[in-house]
């Protein structure tokens, strides 16, 4: 009988080992919401949710790296993004976009989502300007170049932490007097298409930052004017173009709302205006859209696509 009740227990015994040997069944997800169109130059919010921890997480998106900002809201890991695509630079189509998550314990995981580009008709807008002005002279090629490159690196400018929200506050209470993506001819010469959205306002006018963030440019250019670009993480960088004057400097912290400087005529302009621009990720969208929408009202009849983070069986 004794002999019988080692067996048994060895038995037992072995039976427990070879389950503690197996591996448990143990998977994590995380849930990517996007829209599965959009019209070109049009933005657009992504948004990763997952359960299990991550410790970052980017996206790729026409041919550019977006780390994106990472918080915890309800016991869940939540990542948003903010994109879109340029008139006149994307064309209409399928693009792809790549989200890359990696965990704490060094795992990484990457997803691709299709997202179709859809075609808009924009209107034309046939300006008369100071031909100078349409075909600069000689003498002033070089500070353009220069202005170029400077503007170019305040739009190049990635930060991590997500200081912009939805709605926008709007930098001023005129009208619209010119759109997005309207193409330009200037002097019967076409031009590039409206990369943002001009505001009536008379000399003097505050302008509000749409937005927070720091400022990581102010300038007198030649074409824009006085100018201010904001920088409010993820790629997100505002600017405010023909200002009369400058109330912020370099570096400045500044919150939604605060006066960033006065309206003007100054650059190129045809008469006193706010020149408001949004550029994502290198490309210039419609901010329009933004001042009366919130992040819910973005993420609406969105697609879903599930990824598994971890898993072994």
């Amino acid at each position: 009988m004794a002999r019988l009740n080692n067996r048994m227990t060895a038995a037992a015994g072995a039976a427990l080992l070879l389950l503690l040997m197996v591996p448990a069944v143990v998977f994590a997800y995380a849930n990517i919401q996007y829209p599965a169109s959009v019209g070109v130059g049009k933005p657009f919010v992504v948004r990763v949710t997952s359960a299990a921890p991550l410790e970052k997480i980017s996206a790729v998106w026409q041919g550019r790296t977006i780390p994106l900002d990472i918080s915890i809201w309800n016991e869940k890991y939540i990542s948003l993004g903010l994109f879109g695509t340029q008139v006149g630079k994307v064309k209409p189509g399928v693009s792809r976009m790549r989200i890359v998550m990696e965990t704490p314990g060094g795992g990484k995981k990457q997803a691709d989502i299709s997202i179709r580009v859809r075609a808009i008709k924009y209107r034309e807008d046939h300006l008369t300007l100071p031909e100078k002005m349409v075909t600069p002279p000689k003498s002033v090629l070089n500070r353009i170049a220069a202005e170029r490159k400077e503007t170019g690196r305040a739009l190049s400018v990635l930060t991590v932490s997500r200081n912009w929200g939805l709605p926008l506050v709007r930098p001023v209470g005129g009208i619209v007097t010119s759109p997005y993506g309207r193409r330009r001819i200037l002097n019967k010469k076409p031009r590039n298409h409206h990369g943002g959205v001009d505001f009536r306002a008379a000399v003097g006018t505050p302008v509000k930052a749409a937005l927070p963030g720091r400022v990581v440019l102010t300038g007198d250019h030649y074409y824009a004017g006085k100018s201010v670009y904001v920088d409010s993480g993820g790629g997100v960088i505002s600017h405010y173009f023909h200002l009369d004057s400058i109330a912020v400097s370099e570096g400045d912290v500044i919150s939604p709302g605060k006066t960033i400087g006065k309206s003007g005529n100054t650059g190129r302009s045809t008469g006193p205006h706010l020149h408001f621009g949004l550029s994502i990720a290198g490309q210039m969208v419609d901010s329009f859209p933004l001042f009366d929408t919130t992040i819910a009202g973005m993420l609406k009849d969105t697609a879903l696509k599930r990824v598994e983070l971890t898993g072994r069986q």
